[in-house]
């Protein structure tokens, strides 16, 4: 649904790709850096992963989505070094939290009901 402008015309689209830039130019994010066995790794920022990779991800495809969001040779890097899926998860909860996210691929725990006497 759009709005008319008050001189009767619609809006002008959102213009995405102006509005991607300026954030970038504000605050451009950063890559994630992790080591692991003795060797350094580089994450590419949370908000620069293709949209397929969180599909895949959801849909419990973690091989395909973590090489498009690594990189294949990346990837094959740290599963020659025998990265396990728990550190792979504890490893995307240090992406979410430098992203600001709180974690990836988690969702908290429902709170509890609160119990009032009666």
């Amino acid at each position: 649904m759009s709005r008319a402008a008050s001189n009767g015309q619609p809006p002008p689209p959102f213009d995405l790709d102006a509005a991607v830039k300026a954030a970038y130019a504000e605050s451009a994010p950063v890559p994630f850096t992790f080591t692991y066995r003795g060797e350094s790794y580089e994450v590419p920022p949370a908000t620069s992963w293709p949209m397929e990779a969180q599909a895949l991800i959801g849909a419990g495809d973690i091989d395909r989505a973590m090489r498009m969001i690594l990189g294949g040779e990346t990837y094959q890097a740290l599963s020659s070094a025998g990265m396990t899926m728990g550190e792979l998860t504890l490893l995307l909860g240090a992406v979410g939290e430098h992203a600001g996210l709180d974690g990836l691929g988690n969702s908290s725990e429902p709170a509890g009901r609160a119990s009032t006497r009666t």
